[in-house]
């Protein structure tokens, strides 16, 4: 072989390597921008407001209320992005019209025909509503007429989580939920403070009256009110207590501060994901994840920071939505 043609199958081999390797970047590079322009889309269709949490940490739970919140003990949260507000019926629309997502409102479950639980002013204050769902609030013939910046109610984890996809987000931790709720505080029952009515006056969305045959409105709304319709909390959050129960990753376990029990040294724990199982007395075998917040059906003990609520994953109700958080990367 002539040094000619030995410098050319060098200098074709060499090519051919460089476009090996250029191509082996460019393919998972390209994959990337295209993700993150499809999230960068998601975010824009669905109106995103979001505020930075720092990193820092809290004594979570209560040394007062029921078992399940007891012990207190101390956690450390990373820095994350939270929802300034709960995800309204314009946003979840969107995510709709993109993904044509069928929430479980809309399918038949356990039995029972496509619908969603609702309110009812005598017992069982719960009731099946056939037909209920995000499009329908308060079942066939309702409409979301005017209701576009209300939080969208009747929602799934799944659905909730299928959402946070969607955009690039994720459901929050209890952890994180409570962190942010506390807004820094060492000590402090409600979002605003240790009073639920401070002054007279109203802080959330939440129940007036004798539950649940009467609710006098005297926040100014009987059911869901337009989001940030209230006073946000030192982080800048709105809704954090009141209007519509919020979903969390977590799954429910009665027990798990209790297995959470701080060291002597009151280590805190970094980051908690919650346990790996379920467990609610109340319904021995039924798996439920958490729900954390209270709602506008919601009295004082229920929307205390340290409230724990729990539903199972298919649940949906008329009270119950959800805000999304993301990583701060």
């Amino acid at each position: 072989m002539t040094p000619v043609k030995r410098t050319g199958l060098i200098f074709v081999g060499i090519l051919v390597a460089m476009i090996l390797i250029t191509t082996a970047w460019m393919i998972p590079e390209a994959r990337r921008i295209m993700k993150e322009r499809t999230v960068r889309s998601a975010e824009q269709a669905t109106g995103t407001d979001m505020v930075r949490l720092p990193a820092g940490g809290v004594t979570m739970g209560s040394n007062d209320g029921p078992l399940e919140e007891q012990p207190l003990h101390d956690i450390k949260i990373g820095e994350v992005w939270m929802d300034r507000t709960e995800v309204t019926n314009a946003q979840f629309g969107r995510f709709v019209t993109a993904t044509n997502h069928i929430t479980t409102a809309e399918t038949s479950r356990d039995g029972k025909p496509a619908g969603s639980w609702g309110l009812s002013s005598a017992e069982p204050w719960k009731t099946w509503m056939p037909g209920a769902s995000w499009r329908n609030p308060e079942g066939p013939g309702s409409t979301l007429a005017g209701r576009d910046s209300h939080p969208v109610v009747h929602i799934s984890h799944n659905d909730a989580t299928a959402f946070a996809k969607w955009t690039g987000k994720r459901l929050p931790t209890e952890a994180e939920w409570e962190f942010a709720a506390r807004s820094a505080a060492l000590i402090t029952k409600y979002p605003w403070g240790t009073e639920p009515a401070p002054g007279g006056r109203h802080p959330a969305n939440t129940w007036q009256g004798t539950f649940p045959t009467t609710n006098d409105a005297s926040d100014g709304f009987a059911r869901t009110a337009p989001v940030g319709s209230f006073a946000a909390n030192t982080y800048g959050l709105n809704d954090i207590a009141g209007n519509v129960a919020e979903w969390c990753s977590d799954w429910f376990s009665h027990t798990y501060y209790a297995e959470l029990r701080p060291d002597p040294d009151r280590a805190a724990h970094r980051n908690p994901k919650g346990p790996d199982t379920s467990s609610d007395p109340a319904e021995p075998g039924v798996w439920k994840r958490v729900i954390r917040g209270g709602s506008w059906i919601s009295t004082a003990a229920d929307y205390r920071v340290s409230a724990r609520g729990r539903e199972a994953p298919d649940f949906t109700a008329a009270w119950v939505g959800f805000r999304c958080v993301r990583d701060v990367k």
